[in-house]
């Protein structure tokens, strides 16, 4: 739940931010500058940051893109002196949450044995071919940009591997050896005065939780905390779990004693404790990885949500597993009774950026994200890149507080991107743009090179971006030739649906069997293989980057022309087409080097 904008309590949240962002960023600096000076001073501060981190990925190609960016990081300076491991799940196997954890500590342990049980462990899970924001399928969203001015150093735009990063710095110091496990689209941001924790009951834990005050309907797709409602959760604290609820209903929520009441300036909201990150404990990894051994490889996700989580609680004393028919009838005999707590923190939000949607609408309009991370909304070469159409006289007006620009460059400061009204939400980031463009709607538009070339002519002297879209060009290598692909999605596309049929699946507004007959793109349904915007072939390749966006935004323009009569704004007849390609081709065939 993003709550109601309140100043005061996003003032003390973007405080806390700017504390672990400055802590983060004297690790990063100057810990490789400190490897010549004494060793126990090297050793005091290592001791402050995690022993060994974990991006996990879904294949061995993955891997070596997630190595391959980690390193180029490293090489320019953005990352402290830690050991950052790319472990990918087994071939064939959908692991879950739990799982993956799981393989994680055992080829750790494979390479350092008992050592492990002696490490500070982050893991973030970063596999996945993030379907749902295909802007960042070929890279992974760990490497999506997240401008937050504290983490910037001089025009390097921060990620959101250095987000994660700094974010768990306060409870890296005061938990102990184990796993701290979170996920690559989420950010957790709070207030943490860390004199009012009882540190003793959370170095004698086993399990440890962030929790977060949410909406009911925020609880019903999470998790959730039952906690003694005697606490007093005025601030932030450790305490006691009851139960743990796994997206239960609201009527479940109630019956269970999950809800609480939040007093706001005289208003009262109905509230839940929801999860985010955890972490485990040494001795309980031990005993995981013990049961691992024995029952991998194993079918079925195993989600540490769903299944590790719901075993824990003081209500869960007397439980059976007889009483469960999923995985969690074999962890209640590793998980019952062990020492879980809880951190209440009540001035603290809980961001997910999973979809297109979302991570347009956290940049563009959500007040908390955007001040509490301090989100620097232009990281141009343009200072003042926006003008605003007005309706009553057409008349234009710079605009500083409207979109966000990314490390995107404009080859002249006079280009302008025309907005039609100042509500319009757009993201443009890492493009390169060489002619005038307008926006009428909602877009995203990331890595594409939008400027003139010789084999497109263009109808109009300025462009538009089509609204409701995200284009996205990927350089990919197919067949020896070294190409270009941009592809372009709803905002809202069902990127995970498929169908047997073309006109079962939609995208630019319309369904597949209509966009076929228009673009006259040829598609012929496999029977082996279910039609799917992931693996429909719609998009074509080129020689350039800059072809690449014609030739896509031609085709979306070509089916609003004969739809809705929208003037065609270019001709590509000259522009040579290299083949059609679809979302899953191109993250099989992508150019690392060029990425």
């Amino acid at each position: 739940m993003a709550a109601v904008y309140d100043e005061a309590r996003c003032g003390r949240i973007k405080d806390s931010m700017q504390e672990i962002f400055n802590h983060y960023n004297a690790l990063r600096k100057d810990l490789s500058a400190r490897t010549h000076t004494a060793i126990s001073q090297k050793n005091e501060t290592r001791q402050s940051f995690w022993d060994i981190v974990v991006l996990t990925a879904f294949d061995k190609a993955q891997k070596i893109c997630f190595e391959h960016q980690v390193n180029s990081k490293r090489k320019h300076g953005q990352l402290p002196e830690v050991p950052i491991y790319v472990i990918a799940d087994p071939p064939g196997q959908k692991l879950g949450v739990g799982g993956s954890t799981l393989h994680v500590l055992s080829e750790l342990h494979k390479e350092m044995a008992e050592l492990i049980y002696e490490k500070k462990i982050l893991i973030i899970h970063s596999g996945g071919s993030s379907q749902r924001l295909p802007s960042y399928s070929a890279i992974g969203k760990i490497f999506s940009p997240v401008p937050a001015k504290g983490l910037m150093v001089g025009s390097q735009v921060s990620q959101m591997l250095d987000l994660k990063l700094a974010l768990y710095l306060p409870f890296c110091c005061h938990l102990g050896p184990g796993v701290f496990v979170t996920c690559a689209d989420d950010i957790e941001t709070y207030h943490l005065d860390v004199t009012n924790l009882d540190l003793q009951s959370l170095q004698s834990a086993d399990v440890v939780a962030l929790a977060h005050p949410s909406s009911l309907n925020t609880g019903e797709g999470h998790g959730v905390y039952v906690i003694d409602p005697t606490i007093d959760t005025s601030q932030a604290c450790v305490c006691d779990c009851v139960d743990v609820l796994q997206k239960p209903s609201q009527q479940q929520m109630h019956h269970a004693g999950a809800v609480w009441i939040q007093e706001n300036g005289g208003s009262k909201k109905e509230c839940v404790w929801s999860d985010s990150v955890f972490w485990l404990g040494k001795d309980l990894c031990r005993e995981l990885l013990g049961w691992f051994s024995t029952h991998s490889p194993f079918t079925g996700e195993l989600d540490a949500y769903a299944h590790f989580l719901p075993c824990l609680g003081s209500r869960r004393s007397q439980a059976q597993p007889s009483d469960f028919s999923d995985f969690c009838a074999q962890m209640l005999p590793i998980f019952q009774g062990r020492k879980f707590k809880v951190i209440l923190l009540p001035d603290s939000e809980f961001y997910h950026l999973g979809t297109m949607e979302e991570y347009l609408m956290h940049f563009n309009v959500m007040r908390n994200f955007c001040h509490e991370l301090e989100i620097v909304r232009n990281t141009s070469n343009n200072e003042n890149p926006c003008i605003v159409k007005c309706d009553e006289d057409n008349a234009h007006l710079l605009c500083k507080d409207v979109g966000v620009l990314i490390q995107t460059d404009f080859s002249d400061e006079s280009l302008k991107i025309t907005v039609y009204n100042d509500s319009i939400q757009f993201v443009v980031e890492k493009c390169s743009v060489g002619i005038p463009i307008s926006i009428n709607g909602n877009v995203i538009v990331s890595s594409c090179k939008v400027k003139k070339c010789q084999s497109i002519l263009l109808l109009t002297n300025t462009i538009t971006i089509f609204d409701n879209l995200l284009y996205h060009t990927v350089p990919i290598m197919h067949q020896g030739n070294r190409l270009y692909v941009t592809v372009a999605f709803d905002l809202n596309a069902r990127m995970k649906a498929v169908s047997d049929t073309l006109s079962g699946i939609r995208n630019y507004d319309h369904n597949l069997s209509e966009v076929n007959d228009i673009l006259d793109l040829k598609l012929m349904p496999n029977p082996k293989e279910k039609v799917s915007l992931w693996n429909a072939r719609i998009f074509c390749g080129a020689e350039t980057p800059e072809e690449s966006f014609w030739l896509t935004h031609h085709d979306v323009n070509k089916v609003r022309h004969e739809t809705d009569g929208v003037p065609l704004e270019t001709d590509v007849s000259n522009c040579k087409k290299c083949g059609m390609f679809s979302m899953s081709d191109i993250v099989e065939f992508k150019d690392l080097n060029r990425l």
